[in-house]
C-alpha cells in the first residue's frame, strides 16, 4: 500500500515537474542547462571518436607518427583501439566519475549486448530514421525511471549517429573486407552501412532524485 502511494505521489511529482519544464515554466534554465550539458558530452565524444578515426592508419602501423605520412613498408597490425571502442572507454570513466550514463547505442545491428537499445532509445531511434527528422538534432526528455536505478527521476538525452566515409572500413560492404572474411580490421561482422545512414546514437541519462 505504502509503495502504491508513494508511486502515486511521484507520478503527480513528474506531472508537476513536466509542466515546469515547458518553454514558459520555471525550470526553464533547469531544462536548458541539461541540454547544454549533455550537447557538450556528445561533442566530447565525438571528437574523441573522431580523432581515433582519422589517426586509426597511424595508430595500427609500426613506427607512424601523428602528422606524418605513413612510413613504407612498415608492418601493419591491430592495436586493440577503434573509434568506437575508445569513446566508450571514456565514457565509461566518465561515468564513474560523474555518475551521468553514458551508452553508445545501435540502430540495428548491435556488435555487443552492452549497444543493445532498451525502449525508451528504440523508440527515439526510431524517429531518428524518419526522414524529415533533421540530421544532427538530439533529443531529450524528463522521465520517470523504472525502480532499478537509486533515483526516480532522470533526464534522458539521445544524439543520432550517421555512417560517415571514413567508417566505412569496419562497418561498410563486406565484400571489401580487409581480412577477405566479412570482417573488419576488429575482427567483427560488416554491416553493409552506406554513408549517411543513421548507424545508432549516444544515450545519456543524468540522474535528478
Amino acid at each position: 500500500m505504502k509503495d502504491a502511494i508513494r508511486r502515486t505521489g511521484l507520478i503527480f511529482a513528474f506531472a508537476a515537474l513536466s509542466l515546469c519544464f515547458t518553454r514558459d515554466g520555471l525550470a526553464q534554465t533547469e531544462i536548458y542547462d541539461y541540454e547544454r550539458m549533455a550537447s557538450a558530452i556528445v561533442n566530447m565524444l565525438n571528437a574523441a571518436t573522431d580523432y581515433i578515426a582519422d589517426n586509426f592508419e597511424v595508430i595500427n602501423t609500426n613506427n607512424a607518427r601523428v602528422g606524418e605520412p605513413l612510413p613504407k613498408g612498415e608492418l601493419h597490425s591491430y592495436k586493440g583501439i577503434n573509434p568506437e571502442g575508445f569513446a566508450g572507454l571514456v565514457g565509461k570513466q566518465f561515468a564513474r566519475k560523474t555518475g551521468i550514463s553514458v551508452k553508445f547505442v545501435s540502430n540495428d545491428k548491435p556488435r555487443s549486448s552492452q549497444n543493445k537499445a532498451d525502449k525508451w532509445e528504440s523508440k527515439q531511434l526510431k524517429k531518428f530514421s524518419k526522414i524529415q527528422y533533421p540530421k544532427g538534432v538530439g533529443y531529450g526528455e524528463v522521465v520517470l525511471v523504472n525502480g532499478k536505478e537509486p533515483y526516480d527521476i532522470a533526464y534522458r538525452y539521445i544524439y543520432p549517429l550517421y555512417i560517415e566515409h571514413k567508417c566505412l572500413k569496419c562497418h561498410g560492404d563486406p565484400a571489401r573486407s580487409p581480412t577477405g572474411d566479412g570482417r573488419d580490421i576488429t575482427g567483427f561482422e560488416m554491416e553493409d552501412f552506406k554513408e549517411g545512414e543513421l548507424s545508432g546514437a549516444i544515450s545519456l541519462v543524468f540522474p535528478i532524485e
